[in-house]
Parts: C-alpha cells; sequence; structure tokens
C-alpha cells in the first residue's frame, strides 16, 4: 500500500519529492549515461511498478539504475531525471561565467549539469589577483575598474563557435553592486540580437537588479533577456533547479521546413516547434541524412536514426503523413493511422495517402532527409 501511495504522487508529477533522496553512484551515472531513456519507458516503467499492464515486455531492460539488484521507486526517479536531461541537451545552449574565487563557478557548474551546456569560461587576459580584488585598497585594480564605466578588461580567448548557440545563460559575481566590467567586454564583443540571455550572479548580500539593468541599457542588442537570479555561494544544485523551473523561453516563431526524397519525389513537411524536432534539424545543418526505411505493420516505414533525439512524447493517433520519433532514436513514416506514445517531428503536407503509399512503395525504402533552402 505504502509504495503505491507513493507511485500515485509520482504519478501526479511529484517526483522531487523522492528524487532529493536518490542517493546517486557512479556505477549509476554510467548507467544512465549508456542508455537514453525516452518518456514512453518512463510511463511503462511506472505501470510495472504500479502492478499495471505494460505496453511493451520489460524484461532484459536496464532498469536497475540505482544498482541495488531491484527496480524500485529510486530507479523511476533517476530515470526520470534522465530523460529530462535529455530533453534539454539540444546543443544550442552556453553556460558563459567569469568567476575570480570560484563561488559563481559552483552555480555555472550545477546549471551545465542539469541542462547539458557547453561551458565557456570567461577569464582576463590579465589575471586577477587577490591584491586587485582588495575592496577594502581604493586603488585596487577592481576598485578602479567599477569606478570607470568604460573600462573593458580584455578577455584571454574568444569563443570560436558563438553563433552556435540560441540560450546563453550569463554568470559573474557582484562586484560594487555590478557585474565586473569584463562582462560589459564579453556582451559587446559579440552578436547578441537572436539569443535569450539569462544572467544568474553570486554575492554575500548585493541583489543582481543593478547589474541587470546594466546589461539591459548597455547599447549591446540581445533578443531576449530574462530575469535572472542572485545566489549565495553555498546555494545547492536543488536550489538551481528550482529556479530553472521558473524561466519562460519564448517560443521559436520561425518555421523550420525539409525536404522528404523517397524514389525521386520530393516531399515536404514543417517541423514542429520542440525540441525534438530541433535536435532533428541540428542533424541536417552540415548534410542531407540518407536512412534505409523498412516497412512495419502495413502503416509506417520505419529507420535507425545516427544518433538518440530528445523526446516530447504524448498519446496520440497518427495520420498519412505524419513523421514521427519513437523511442528517441528511430524517425518513422506513416502512411496510415496508428495510435501509441509519440513525439510528432513534422507532416508532409504534399502528398495525399494513396499518393504516399504509392511513393514509399512495398517494403524496405531509401528516404533523404534535408534542410529545405
Amino acid at each position: 500500500m505504502t509504495v503505491k501511495i507513493i507511485l500515485s504522487i509520482l504519478t501526479l508529477g511529484l517526483f522531487s519529492i523522492v528524487l532529493l533522496s536518490c542517493g546517486v553512484s557512479t556505477s549509476a551515472d554510467e548507467t544512465i549515461k549508456s542508455y537514453n531513456y525516452t518518456v514512453n519507458e518512463l510511463g511503462n516503467f511506472q505501470k510495472f511498478l504500479l502492478g499495471e499492464e505494460t505496453e511493451e515486455n520489460l524484461n532484459n531492460k536496464p532498469y536497475n539504475l540505482n544498482n541495488d539488484d531491484e527496480w524500485n521507486v529510486f530507479d523511476l526517479c533517476l530515470m526520470k531525471r534522465s530523460v529530462l536531461n535529455q530533453q534539454c541537451r539540444t546543443g544550442d545552449t552556453l553556460v558563459a561565467y567569469f568567476s575570480r574565487t570560484g563561488n559563481t563557478e559552483k552555480i555555472a557548474n550545477h546549471i551545465i549539469s542539469l541542462t547539458g551546456a557547453d561551458k565557456y569560461v570567461i577569464e582576463a587576459a590579465v589575471p586577477y589577483t587577490d591584491e586587485d580584488i582588495a575592496y577594502s585598497n581604493p586603488s585596487c585594480r577592481a576598485n578602479i575598474e567599477q569606478n570607470d564605466k568604460t573600462v573593458r578588461p580584455e578577455i584571454a580567448e574568444p569563443i570560436d563557435n558563438f553563433m552556435d548557440y540560441d540560450i546563453i545563460y550569463l554568470g559573474y559575481p557582484i562586484w560594487w553592486g555590478e557585474e565586473p566590467r569584463i562582462i560589459d567586454t564579453f556582451l559587446e564583443a559579440y552578436d547578441f540580437s537572436d539569443k535569450t540571455v539569462i544572467p544568474f550572479a553570486t554575492s554575500g548580500s548585493s541583489g543582481i537588479a543593478v547589474s541587470e539593468n546594466n546589461i539591459r541599457n548597455l547599447g549591446a542588442e540581445i533578443g531576449t533577456q530574462l530575469s535572472g537570479k542572485r545566489f549565495s555561494a553555498n546555494a545547492s544544485e536543488e536550489d538551481i533547479s528550482a529556479w530553472l523551473d521558473t524561466l519562460e523561453f519564448p517560443q521559436d516563431t520561425e518555421s523550420t521546413i525539409i525536404n522528404i526524397e523517397v524514389n525521386g519525389k520530393i516531399l515536404t513537411s514543417t517541423l514542429e516547434n520542440n525540441s525534438s524536432a530541433k535536435a532533428f534539424a541540428d542533424l541536417l545543418k552540415d548534410k542531407s541524412l540518407t536512412l534505409e526505411l523498412d516497412d512495419y505493420g502495413n502503416f509506417e516505414k520505419v529507420g535507425v536514426l545516427p544518433k538518440s533525439l530528445p523526446a516530447n512524447d504524448k498519446q496520440i493517433t497518427t495520420e498519412p503523413g505524419d513523421i514521427i520519433l519513437y523511442q528517441g532514436d528511430k524517425i518513422t513514416i506513416y502512411y496510415d493511422k496508428n495510435t501509441w506514445s509519440f513525439t510528432k517531428l513534422g507532416h508532409i503536407e504534399n502528398a495525399t495517402q494513396n499518393e504516399l503509399e504509392s511513393i514509399l512503395g512495398d517494403g524496405s525504402v531509401t528516404v533523404t532527409f534535408s534542410l529545405k533552402k
């Protein structure tokens, strides 16, 4: 009965109650890293623990994530954490930060752990020494810089692939109530006009509001600047996670259209606005993707992707022409209906069901996906 109650709470989405008590060993982390769990698997595993009928046989599944030789609620919450991390890891997020004493770096590393973002450390070409930040000395370097808004300390190394990122978490300590001038250097060095910037800062007591306003009025055009957060040096990963959950990112209104070449015919599809479709589009950025799709169930063609994508599964009934992500690493083109827990990537717009069946033909078929120029 107790397990039933706990799992009912989990069903309502309150996984965090259990997650906070999960001890994660190194071997558990290795299990999670070596297998991409899907939302569909999460639901099936929960049903199994509740004693309900599952949609597939779970024998030999790597669900002993806590490495205690039994499947239980702790494995379930670890699986959920893995699924959430996969959904965040779309390769478009950067945590850029300046940290002189290491406090801001601690927060940055928590964000990286929770989001799967890339890291860039903003380092001064001339490093700051302890004497440089001796606040009681009016002539120390930091005092002089903070008293002159025109100062721009040189940054040691640039970012080579800055344009690859859409979301940038920008971290820094609060110096004299403001952002360090090297942060202004960073903001003026790159084009942020199509970026979403989220400031975060560390301090003993000073707030982040003044620095946020400075960044907003610096003159560097920023696409979207979200409200930031000030943390103490001892903030936990749970504190950071709770803040991340409150962020509301702008929806991407620009449509991505792909071409699907099959048996000499060019079909087109507008991709969905979800992290799965975005990750699929990222696969096609540099070159087209050619896959062998096999017929299955007389209603779909299915092939294996070269890498797993984040899943956004939900129970849907497909329509002919739907392009579906299944189990994170398989792509399917439906030419008839089917009901299951899937992630929709797009829908073929320029073919009827009969035309689609004719184009796809019987048996296996070679399909090339590419971004429409």
